[in-house]
């Protein structure tokens, strides 16, 4: 449902996972506009089937109310009202149904199909809300959440310019799978903070990074992406720290993690001092790098090599194997979820959670 009527557009690419070759849309809810290369071939239904095949031409066919239309090359899907949906379901390969509000455009890439959903900004953020934090928050993290992916839209709105759409619906974007599909808090939450982004004092619109859990240590952009953003900062969080994602371990074959640091950063392993060190790490704060900064060794390598929930992590020998024992899930930079989550379900506003994390920033 979308609470609060029309605002900006947003082009967003979906499905952008899959390479699909053969799509199809089905059960609407309420009717829809169906035109080919400028061509109105007609209403669809909640009884009508939109088959849509890719060429290695670079063309499209499409299967419409028992007609085959060919040669296509863009095919766009409009529905006449707001809160209509439909659902778009991957044939080749196999994608499982999701529900989308707004409109679709259809083009063919050099491999795969384009699939571009035009949708209002609010009712979008819905769909991300719910898709970033699940359907069982409070309505202050909610409307924590609305903000800071309202004000992530905005800043990236051309990520994706080179490729036709703005924004994708994948992680690196903001993770948008689906219509908002549960609880009408989410709705609210949108609703109530309408137009309300994260800004500096003087209106410029402020960098905002969220991550799962932080391990109970925000981290510093530095440490992760080896740059300076403004207002972001590592302090201690204690509202994470008792939470499902605050801790881990993992047991990495000793062979494995020897081979890696020695290959890629020429490691001196036949130093007695550094290979004690090697297997006996330990950081009480966040660290940037594994040792030491001497060593060259970036944890966020050892991070992506090892698959690691985070790179706030302790490493010892036993046996065969190094035993990491982690902290967090994410890179740890700018809000905690889990923390923002607890802070909202122990009575904290929405204004004070953002004060909390952001204390930079301003809510305007």
């Amino acid at each position: 449902m979308t609470a609060c009527g029309f605002s900006q557009q947003m082009r967003i690419g979906i499905l952008t996972d899959y390479q699909l070759k053969k799509i199809k849309f089905n059960n609407a809810i309420g009717n829809y506009h169906v035109i080919a290369d400028s061509n109105y071939l007609g209403l669809a239904s909640s009884n009508d089937i939109i088959e849509i095949n890719f060429l290695s031409s670079g063309k499209l066919v499409m299967n419409f109310k028992g007609n085959k239309y060919t040669s296509l090359k863009k095919i766009s899907i409009l529905s006449l009202f707001e809160e209509q949906c439909i659902q778009l379901t991957g044939i080749n390969p196999t994608a499982n149904g999701r529900l989308y509000e707004g409109d679709f455009e259809l083009m063919a890439t050099k491999s795969a199909i384009r699939i571009i959903n035009s949708i209002d900004i609010e009712t979008y953020l819905e769909g991300v809300v719910e898709c970033e934090a699940g359907d069982a928050q409070k309505l202050e993290y909610y409307k924590v959440q609305s903000i800071i992916s309202r004000t992530y839209a905005q800043i990236n709105k051309n990520k994706h310019s080179a490729d036709g759409y703005q924004l994708c619906d994948k992680v690196h974007c903001q993770v948008y799978h689906h219509k908002r599909l549960n609880t009408s808090v989410i709705d609210s939450a949108v609703c109530s903070t309408k137009n309300k982004v994260l800004s500096f004092e003087n209106g410029t619109l402020a960098p905002t990074f969220f991550s799962a859990n932080c391990g109970g240590q925000t981290c510093t952009p530095s440490q992760v992406w080896n740059e300076y953003i403004e207002g972001l900062h590592s302090f201690q969080d204690t509202f994470c720290i008792y939470t499902k994602q605050a801790t881990w371990h993992k047991s990495i074959p000793i062979s494995d993690w020897v081979s890696f640091v020695v290959s890629t950063y020429r490691f001196p392993i036949d130093d007695s001092l550094s290979l004690q060190l090697l297997y006996n790490f330990e950081q009480e704060d966040r660290q940037a790098f594994y040792i030491h900064p001497g060593y060259g060794i970036p944890l966020r390598d050892l991070r992506e090599k090892f698959k690691l929930k985070s790179t706030y992590f302790n490493a010892k020998k036993e046996g065969e194997f190094m035993v990491i024992n982690g902290r967090g899930f994410g890179h740890g930079v700018g809000l905690c979820q889990e923390g923002a989550m607890k802070m909202a379900r122990i009575g904290y506003s929405y204004d004070q959670i953002i004060g909390y994390y952001f204390p930079d920033y301003i809510v305007k």
